[in-house]
């Protein structure tokens, strides 16, 4: 048990509790594609370094961009097998690039997290699209109520 009320420690402390919120990120490798009826993913692994397994929320916010032709693009993102796919960003005559953000959360006390983003381009015209994933995961030692 360590109590104080000021000065410096090093080392590491494991929280079961704790007063505050904890937030850690990470920007996936983006993936464009630039033809139409293609589809590209990226992914990424997040392992929790506490011992006990500790709930948290994984949150993806995919930016995606489309530029030019009729095709619709759709984002995948998948957390620990959890799934959310959207359809995004339909064709607007004389725009040039048009952008959007699909946001997914999950909330798991699992110590391992497999997060992966697809991105697909159908349509009839060439389409070029490009998402960029952020992944967030933050605890929270506070409560919300209604």
């Amino acid at each position: 048990e360590i109590n104080a009320t000021s000065g410096k420690f090093s080392g590491v402390i494991e929280a079961r509790e704790f007063v505050g919120d904890i937030c850690g990120s990470k920007v996936m490798q983006g993936v464009s594609i630039r033809e139409t009826n293609d589809e590209r993913s990226t992914s990424t692994r997040y392992t929790d370094s506490a011992t006990y397994q500790i709930g948290k929320t994984i949150t993806v916010m995919a930016n995606c961009e489309r530029n030019g032709g009729s095709g619709a693009i759709t984002v995948t993102i998948n957390i620990n097998g959890q799934v959310k796919t959207a359809e995004v960003i339909p064709y607007t005559a004389g725009l040039p690039a048009m952008y959007q953000t699909v946001v997914f959360s999950v909330y798991t006390t699992s110590p391992v997290v497999d997060i992966s983003v697809s991105l697909r381009v159908r349509g009839q015209y060439t389409t070029s699209a490009s998402v960029w994933p952020l992944v967030m995961v933050s605890r929270s030692g506070n409560n919300f109520t209604n």
